[in-house]
Formats: C-alpha cells, structure tokens, sequence
C-alpha cells in the first residue's frame, strides 16, 4: 500500500522549519562575511548573493566564497614565518634604497607595499627585457647549460613541444652532471606533461618535478580548486633570475585551435640582490608543497648574500591567498 500523506498542519512545520533553518543560515553566513572584514563593496556583493539567491547563494558562498588552502598547506605557510622574518630582517639591514632613487611617483606604492607585504624595494640590480619568446627560451637554455649549483623553475603552464622541450634536455644534462633541478608547476594546467613521457625522463635523469595545489574531486569541500598557481620564476646558481608573462609554452604550439594567433610575452632577466627574494619565494612554495625540511630554507634565508651590481631598483612582491594582500610581482 502507498504511504499515508502527511496531514498538511506537519506539512506546515515541515515547510516553517526548513525556511527558518536557510534563514538563519543566511544570516550566519552574513555575519561571518562582516567578521572577515573584507572590502565595503565586497562584503555587500556576497552578502547580497547569500541573500537575493535561495540556496544558490549560500552553494555559492561555501565554494568560492573563502579562501580555502587545506590544512596541511595552512600549516606549512606558518611555519614559513619565522624564517621569512629572519631573512627580512637581515635584508632590510644590508639593502636600503636613496629615495631620489625611487622617484615621486613609485616611492608612496614601495612603501605601502612593503608596509603591507614586509618585502623592500631592494636597489643594485641589473635588469634586461627579453620581449622575444624565442630569444628568452634561448637565454634560459643557455644559462641552464652553464649552472653548476641549482636550476629553480616555477611556472602555470609546461605545455609540450617547439622551444619547451629544449629547456627540458638542458634541465636533463645538468641534473646529469650534478646541478640540484627543481620543477614547480600547478597541477591542473600542466598536468599533460606532468603525465608525460618528457615528464617522466627528466624525472628518471634527476630533475625533481613537484605538481601544486593538488587535489580530488573528494576534497571539494576543503579545497578551493579555483586557486592556481601563476607564478613565472626561474632562478638559477641563486645569481640569476627570470620573471615575468611567459610560461613554458611555444607560442607556435599552445592553444592554436582557439584561433587568436600568437601569444606575446616577455621576461625581464635580473642579476643582483633581487634574485634573493624571487629565490625565498621558490623555495617558500617547494617547501609548502613537497615534505622537505625547513632547515632547508633557514639556511638560504641566512647565507645568501648577493652584491650590487647596477643601480636598478626592484620590489618583488608575492601574491596568493597566504598573503594578507592582493600584491601582485612587479618590478618598479
């Protein structure tokens, strides 16, 4: 026999109930969006959505609405923080920049930006523009080749093929003959060649490759997925470093059925004391990403010294839901 209806006084309760239950849930979610102290117009925007949408709205605050790293990686950025202060503080004291260096204009953003990210404007740097794709992957190739301690490269993207797999033969040689190679790439956007027959050859010749922001679909509820990686850093023997558009990717090869032509990218190759604080960066987020030991950091944070040698002025400023602004890397 069929179930008996539920009389329509339970059917009330029933209906009472589950809307004083979203309401309350709206108005916690509210609270907490004004507890986060986020920008004025940023807090009305989702607690307009958390109200305007039914049930939508309290979805869509749950899954983009904080920014969620997972326990483990929380716990690895705090244990960062030690260290980074020890090497701020030590660089701080060895690099201070003459304000007529900085100019009118770039000085009042060097100091809100240090005031909110710790990092310095840092002067004595030599910088070359690359804004040829095929030039950088040249320069990058070569200065691979001539490393003798480390080879640091972190980037969104490895997309197979054309001038990328050049890198990958030179990161295979010095691995090879000793160099430590360390390959940071975000797991999602690279995971073709993380699963790669290159991949797996440059792993079997020494060249450490590490995926970020890993993740199951199982994980959803813990993990935002929507946070990538975007970082475009090379540092090579901790004296030379590469940052700036361009991921490891052949212009003539990527996304060429979307039918836009020819990504344009540059880099700026950097010699001097900025290399330090692209390397603190890279070595930050392989600790927090691989099992490897904070003494590992503590030791670059302490003994890298590197002297001046021109008169540009760089501030690299690190970006991502660890850090308590929205800075981006640039160089002023």
């Amino acid at each position: 026999m069929p179930p008996e209806p539920l009389p329509s006084s339970d059917i009330h309760w029933i209906v009472t109930l589950a809307i004083a239950a979203h309401l309350l849930a709206q108005v916690g979610l509210a609270f907490r969006v004004i507890m986060r102290r986020l920008s004025l117009g940023e807090t009305l925007a989702w607690i307009l959505v958390v109200f305007v949408f039914p049930v939508a709205g309290l979805l869509v605050y749950l899954i983009l609405g904080e920014l969620r790293l997972g326990r483990r990686r929380a716990n690895r950025f705090l244990e960062l923080y030690p260290p980074f202060e020890q090497w701020l503080a030590g660089h701080n004291h060895r690099h201070q920049v003459p304000r007529d260096q900085l100019g009118v204009e770039c000085e009042p953003l060097a100091r809100l930006s240090q005031l909110s990210l710790g990092m310095p404007a840092i002067p004595g740097n030599q910088l070359e523009l690359i804004d040829n794709w095929q030039d950088v992957f040249k320069h990058l190739a070569q200065d691979i080749d001539a490393a003798q301690h480390t080879c640091h490269l972190e980037f969104y993207i490895w997309h197979l093929g054309g001038e990328v797999d050049r890198i990958a033969e030179a990161l295979k040689r010095a691995a090879q003959r000793g160099v430590v190679c360390r390959v940071l790439v975000d797991s999602l956007d690279s995971r073709s060649f993380l699963r790669s027959e290159v991949g797996t050859n440059m792993r079997q010749a020494g060249v450490q490759i590490q995926a970020t922001m890993a993740g199951s679909l199982l994980r959803m509820p813990f993990v935002r997925f929507d946070i990538r990686l975007h970082r475009k850093i090379v540092v090579i023997d901790d004296q030379l470093a590469y940052t700036g558009s361009l991921n490891l990717v052949g212009p003539r090869y990527f996304k060429k059925e979307a039918g836009v032509g020819q990504w344009v990218d540059a880099m700026v190759r950097v010699r001097g004391p900025a290399v330090e604080a692209l390397n603190i960066i890279f070595l930050a987020d392989w600790y927090v990403e691989t099992d490897s030991e904070l003494k590992d950091l503590e030791t670059k944070s302490s003994d890298s010294r590197l002297a001046s040698t021109n008169n540009s002025v760089v501030q690299v400023l690190p970006s991502g839901p660890a850090y308590h602004s929205g800075a981006i890397e640039q160089v002023l």
